[in-house]
């Protein structure tokens, strides 16, 4: 069944979302059965065993996709999803492999989908779609122009400057975006933002409606993956080629720093989703859990207490829960989270970095669910107190995707 095939009436729908319940509790690992949590505003008593809300918010599940370089090994992807086929296909996704973080090999990669479970390449698309000679790419977003009827790829070039045999040093990133009309031939890529000296994060991009471009992208500074702060910057466009100067958003997780994000307009809420990828302070940026924001200006930011999903809730995301993407469907009730992250498979040394396996999963869900899952504050998933400290290595070399 595909993703616009799942249908829930919103009676059942209402009744499954008042039950509040963790994901810990979905996994089966420590809450009891059928704790009373807290009631609703309607006076009624919900139990965290209740099997409707379990349906309704439902679980993260491994899917895989054949990278171009055989690793399997996948980080940062980006969806779009039509309500009808598009050039044959329900759903295109653009991510890049990252091979124990490996970032020679980050170049971004198309993949379509019918169900948006099981991914193929698409004919006549060969991968990656881009590579560079000056540093690395990563950071691919895909969005769609109704009025061209063109997908678009944004991706980031990091430009490095080498001296010898030192490490790279970081010299300017540089935003680019090739289109297609057909999902198999795309034009050749065209700069559109440029920023010497300073790290543009993750640019993601969406389009309200016809003059109405919208790209955030996560500042972090001079430094990278090495900001005590970073902060979320808004550009604005009519087209989505020229771009104006970057004006800082209004957003605030409590405790943590914005890293990575995928924003998205839903229009059938009138309204900004965003997944944000955010680390705690004092902690690393390769040590990020999810999270979920919401807006209707795409300015002033909503946060929640909880966690979309904690680093260590998953055993595949153990070091990390990374860059994200979502489709809502046309009832703008039920969703699908295309999700991104690490595990540990080798821990570092003082002459070894350590290294990570990235991978991806799948999670069906439905709308009011993961919000009542976000905004009941709960404890996050105990994980081993050494992991930030080793992780931090990776911080320090800016290997990061």
């Amino acid at each position: 069944m595909t993703l616009f095939g799942r249908h829930h009436s919103r009676a059942q729908l209402r009744l499954a979302v008042g039950t509040l319940v963790s994901l810990g509790a979905i996994w089966a690992t420590s809450c009891s059965a059928d704790r009373v949590v807290q009631p609703s505003s309607d006076g009624d008593v919900f139990l965290e065993s209740d099997s409707m809300f379990m349906s309704a918010l439902g679980k993260p599940l491994p899917i895989e996709f054949e990278t171009y370089e055989s690793s399997q090994q996948v980080v940062h992807p980006s969806v779009v999803a039509f309500p009808s086929s598009w050039n044959g296909q329900h759903f295109w996704l653009a991510l890049t492999p990252y091979p124990n973080s490996d970032s020679r090999v980050e170049n971004p990669s198309l993949f379509s989908s019918e169900s948006g479970d099981s991914w193929t390449v698409p004919a006549g698309v060969t991968n990656p779609l881009a590579r560079t000679g000056r540093g690395y790419l990563s950071d691919p977003d895909l969005a769609y122009d109704p009025a061209t009827n063109e997908l678009r790829l944004y991706y980031r070039e990091v430009v490095e400057a080498h001296h010898g045999s030192r490490r790279p040093r970081h010299k300017a990133d540089v935003v680019y975006v090739t289109r297609s009309s057909d999902g198999s031939q795309w034009t050749p890529p065209k700069a559109v933002i440029s920023d010497i000296g300073h790290y543009v994060v993750s640019p993601a991009v969406a389009r309200r409606a016809d003059g109405d471009w919208k790209m955030w992208a996560v500042d972090a500074g001079r430094t990278g993956c090495n900001s005590r702060e970073t902060r979320i910057l808004l550009r604005r466009s009519t087209d989505g080629i020229g771009w104006s100067p970057a004006s800082a958003v209004s957003f605030v997780q409590p405790g943590f720093i914005p890293w990575h994000l995928d924003v998205q307009f839903v229009p059938q809420l009138n309204a900004y989703w965003a997944l944000i990828a955010a680390y705690r302070r004092g902690s690393a940026c390769t040590a990020s859990s999810l999270f979920l924001a919401t807006s209707t200006d795409g300015i002033q930011w909503t946060t929640y207490p909880s966690a979309v999903l904690e680093r260590g809730a998953l055993p595949q995301f153990s070091a990390n829960v990374y860059r994200s993407t979502f489709a809502f469907e046309p009832d703008g009730n039920s969703l699908t989270l295309w999700l991104t992250g690490a595990t540990t498979v080798q821990h570092g040394d003082r002459r070894n970095a350590p290294v990570l396996r990235w991978s991806a999963a799948v999670w069906h869900t439905q709308r009011l669910a993961l919000l009542e899952h976000v905004r009941l504050e709960r404890q996050a998933p105990l994980v081993a107190d050494s992991e930030p400290s080793f992780l931090r290595r990776l911080a320090v070399e800016n290997a990061l995707p």
